[in-house]
C-alpha cells in the first residue's frame, strides 16, 4: 500500500494568506514560509498584523468561504484516492481548512488546531 501525502495549499487550493491579503489589501499578510521560514516567526508577525488591523478569525473566515479550489484539483484527488491512500497535509488550521475540505469531497488533512 502506498500513502500520498501533498500539501494543501498552493497545490489544491490557493495560498490562504495570501488570498487574505489580497482581499484587505494588508501586503504584510501575503508573507508565507518561503518569505520567512521560521514558522513561530511568521505566526507572531501575522497575529500583531491582525491585531493592529483588528482583523477577527470571522474575517478571515468569510475569504476563505469564497475562495474555491485551483482548477483540476478535485479531479486530481479523485484519481488518487483511487489508487492511493491519501492525506493532505499543511501548516494551516482546521479552523481555515473547512470549507476546502467540502469543497474538495472531505479528505483527510493533518494540520494545526486554533484550540
Amino acid at each position: 500500500m502506498y500513502i500520498v501525502c501533498p500539501d494543501l495549499e498552493g497545490i489544491f487550493v490557493p495560498e490562504i494568506w495570501i488570498s487574505v491579503s489580497e482581499r484587505t489589501g494588508i501586503k504584510d499578510l501575503s508573507l508565507t514560509t518561503r518569505d520567512i521560514p521560521d514558522y513561530d516567526q511568521l505566526m507572531k508577525r501575522r497575529l500583531e498584523i491582525l491585531k493592529r488591523e483588528r482583523l477577527k478569525i470571522t474575517d478571515i473566515q468569510r475569504v476563505i468561504q469564497s475562495m474555491n479550489p485551483l482548477d483540476g484539483a478535485t479531479k486530481i484527488l479523485e484519481w488518487i484516492r483511487e489508487r492511493f491512500q491519501l492525506i493532505l497535509v499543511s501548516d494551516t488550521f482546521v479552523e481555515f481548512a473547512g470549507p476546502f475540505l467540502e469543497k474538495l469531497n472531505r479528505p483527510t488533512l493533518f494540520c494545526n488546531s486554533l484550540i
